[in-house]
């Protein structure tokens, strides 16, 4: 999502209304897992490509939104199928970010990453920083410039611009497509976070005004 303050590429998600019935439904194992590798890959050569352009390592900044995250996205069926994914940036792309940050993170999800982090070699655990939301306000604009950030999160961007979505293939998808993500809209949940930050003509064009409702859903930094 366009770059963070030191000019390095910035990614975007928002965990918490991820609809996790669909998720394990809708993709085995397998599929799943191409999944990653093909998102790893993409990100790879965007990266190589601005490192052979500026005449230096560049990595990215990956930013998650943990507001919401709930029981559902705790579970034992949960870990066992991102126990492979969370291991693929260490086991092949160990440079890939320079920074992973969770914010609005609550101790249910604190105690999820505990889980997880045994599984992370020190060099990525050392690049992860945890924020609860009492210091969570503020911070995605600490780290990027209002050009590079939604609304929500106190930037200038209201709705997914054409750059980002051509940028990450959202311009490519057809109309069926769309119409069955996530319920119809690429991007569920609150206002706040990232609901409704649909780009036009995608989302809007299958909806116009009449959005769906929200589906209910270790250290700090």
């Amino acid at each position: 999502h366009r770059r963070w303050r030191a000019g390095e590429p910035l990614a975007f998600a928002s965990l918490g209304f991820s609809d996790m019935e669909a998720f394990f439904s809708s993709l085995t194992q397998a599929q799943w897992s191409n999944a990653n590798l093909y998102g790893l890959e993409y990100l790879l050569l965007r990266l190589d490509q601005e490192s052979l352009a500026q005449g230096r390592l560049v990595t990215a900044v990956q930013l998650f939104d943990c507001h919401g995250i709930g029981l559902q996205h705790v579970m034992p069926r949960v870990f066992r199928r991102l126990k492979d994914a969370v291991q693929l940036p260490d086991r092949y792309y160990p440079e890939l970010f320079s920074q992973i940050v969770a914010f609005n993170i609550l101790p249910i999800a604190v105690r999820a990453y505990e889980l997880i982090r045994p599984l992370l070699s020190k060099a990525i655990q050392e690049r992860i920083r945890l924020a609860t939301p009492a210091r969570s306000e503020g911070l995605p604009l600490s780290l990027a410039p209002p050009s590079s950030l939604p609304a929500c999160y106190g930037g200038s961007l209201a709705q997914l611009p054409e750059d980002v979505a051509a940028a990450l293939g959202i311009d490519k998808l057809g109309a069926g497509c769309l119409a069955g993500a996530s319920g119809g809209s690429l991007f569920r949940g609150e206002p706040a976070h990232l609901g409704k930050y649909h780009s036009t003509p995608y989302d809007a064009a299958l909806h116009g005004s009449a959005w769906p409702p929200a589906r209910s859903s270790s250290r700090d930094w």
